[in-house]
């Protein structure tokens, strides 16, 4: 998927779906076999396969990542874990704060 239009990106919306019985590591592996850039990925260990040649890199989801964090704070409730959810919640911060500017805007944002 792509909608970069929240960030002023020029491209039109896409959406591709690609349907496969199951989620055998091979599957995204031979339908990305010539592609290179970044792929957004849920937590899926599947995909660092996909890293091998080094013509992809994963873009990890933080929704997934701080689901996990929050199941464990549920769980044992220790400053490690609170820590990690503040952090995270810091990075939301900083997204919401350059959503909608332009790439050099938001580069800029991240050397300050």
């Amino acid at each position: 998927m792509r909608d970069q239009r929240s960030w002023t990106g020029a491209d039109p919306p896409a959406a591709i779906y690609h349907y496969a019985p199951d989620r055998r590591a091979g599957r995204p592996e031979a339908h990305l076999a010539r592609f290179k850039g970044i792929v957004h990925v849920d937590g899926y260990a599947g995909f660092e396969r996909l890293t091998a040649n080094g013509d992809i890199m994963l873009a990890a989801c933080w929704a997934h990542t701080r689901r996990k964090f929050h199941e464990v704070a549920e769980a044992e409730n220790t400053p490690l874990v609170h820590e990690a959810l503040r952090r995270i919640a810091s990075l939301y911060a900083i997204e919401a704060e350059v959503r909608g500017q332009t790439p050099a805007r938001r580069f800029a944002h991240i050397e300050a």
